[in-house]
């Protein structure tokens, strides 16, 4: 059995506030995706999502990609890469189109996703993505493609998000001077959720909450329609702060507690005392598991509090009150997370990772067929398998999975910094529109 022709050989780059991974990725046809290379730095020029220090992080970004090609012998044809923060806003919209002949073509779809997005965008955002949630023709819902239906008048439904354009530009110029080509960007949140979402998972309904080092992303499907996108300022990197501040110790040993005795179920631990190091030369303390978990989970659930807030402020509550909640980020990694989160939230939840195969050579010699995306080139799955890793894992699907496979990206002109964003374009997935 001979092996598919690679299509295109691409970086999938999470630029974070605490780190940047890079996974080099290899499709080929049929769907099948092969991790040929993957690495990962501390990142100390992003704050809450945002490019602070733009000559550290292109340092930073060029030494990870460096370490994820190390075994890669062929250069890189594109770039996808995420945009993160507070700046991210969504808005669910209506778009028409007459189609006069009776039949609905793809000049009416164009034209109802065109009117969709006539809304007025404050100074200073751009459009990120137009995401189609459904179509209806002659008040005939739920049509998920509408091409050569019947019908005289076509509705499409639309989520769109917005970024700050300073932030979108800023990120793009870090990546473009480190001479990656041909760059997409796509909202952060998304982009976790299609590391550890699958088909039924948003059919049923699902909200996925990707708990980051100073950020939170929250994506919300109902019927496998998206509903809501976001980022809230809250992430694990609060919890050392508290710890910090509460016990009066340095923050590199409040994230070491944190880590080794961590969780937020304070009333199921037993009574033993954990050494608290002081600061400058103060003698150590003592404190016991139980109070310190009181203090992580104080705010986690000002995490989860924050999010159910907000979804209320969109009208989305009594949605989210039917959906799983699943939970990703190296913030979710904290013992009985899953459980805090479902007393909070009001519905199941349980802790998600991606799921990247490790690659069979049975199977790669012909001998049967492999998983969709499986790591090969001596690339560790479980080291890809990680909450932490949801964001560029999910990345290497270069587009925001759903029912729907029209999208719009943000995509990024090569040709040097002065003109890094280009218009946004409609890149139209598997034929579908």
């Amino acid at each position: 059995m001979s092996k598919a022709k690679l299509q295109s050989r691409f970086a999938a780059i999470d630029v974070g506030s605490s780190k940047i991974a890079v996974c080099v990725g290899e499709s080929y046809g049929g769907g099948r995706l092969e991790v040929a290379g993957a690495a990962r730095c501390n990142s100390t020029g992003v704050q809450r999502g945002i490019v602070v220090d733009i000559e550290r992080t292109i340092a930073e970004i060029a030494q990870t990609t460096a370490a994820a090609m190390a075994k890669v012998d062929a250069p890189l044809d594109a770039a996808v890469s995420n945009l993160n923060g507070d700046h991210l806003q969504c808005l669910n919209v209506t778009g028409s189109a007459v189609t006069h002949k009776g039949e609905v073509g793809d000049k009416h779809v164009k034209q109802a996703l065109h009117t969709a997005q006539a809304v007025n965008v404050d100074a200073g955002q751009v459009m990120l993505h137009v995401l189609p949630q459904q179509y209806v023709v002659d008040n005939q819902g739920g049509i998920v493609q509408p091409l050569n239906q019947a019908g005289k008048r076509l509705d499409a439904f639309v989520h769109l998000v917005m970024a700050s354009s300073n932030a979108e530009q800023n990120l793009s110029k870090c990546i473009t001077r480190c001479k990656l080509p041909n760059l997409q960007l796509i909202a952060s949140p998304l982009a976790a959720a299609n590391a550890v979402l699958d088909d039924a998972s948003r059919e049923l309904g699902v909200c996925v909450i990707d708990i980051g080092h100073d950020t939170t992303g929250v994506v919300l499907f109902v019927a496998g329609e998206l509903k809501h996108t976001s980022v809230l300022n809250w992430g694990g990197h609060q919890v050392n702060q508290d710890i910090a501040k509460s016990l009066f110790t340095p923050p590199q040993a409040a994230a070491q507690l944190k880590e080794r005795h961590g969780s937020v179920a304070g009333h199921e631990m037993d009574d033993s005392e954990v050494v608290v190091p002081g600061v400058n030369g103060q003698p150590d303390s003592r404190i016991s598991k139980g109070a310190l978990a009181q203090i992580i989970r104080a705010v986690y659930e000002r995490i989860f509090t924050e999010i159910e807030a907000e979804l209320a402020r969109y009208g989305l509550l009594d949605d989210l009150k039917t959906s799983r909640i699943v939970l990703t980020g190296g913030g979710s990694k904290i013992k009985n997370i899953a459980y805090l989160a479902a007393e909070v939230l009001g519905r199941e939840a349980y802790v998600e990772h991606p799921k990247i195969h490790a690659l069979d050579k049975a199977k790669a010699n012909g001998h049967g067929s492999q998983p969709a995306f499986v790591a090969t080139n001596g690339v560790n799955a479980n080291l890809l398998n990680d909450p932490t890793m949801a964001t560029a894992v999910g990345l290497l699907h270069r587009h925001v999975v759903g029912r729907i496979k029209t999208h719009q990206v943000k995509s990024v002109k090569p040709h040097g910094v002065a003109s890094t964003v280009a218009r946004s374009v409609f890149r139209w997935m598997g034929g579908n529109v």
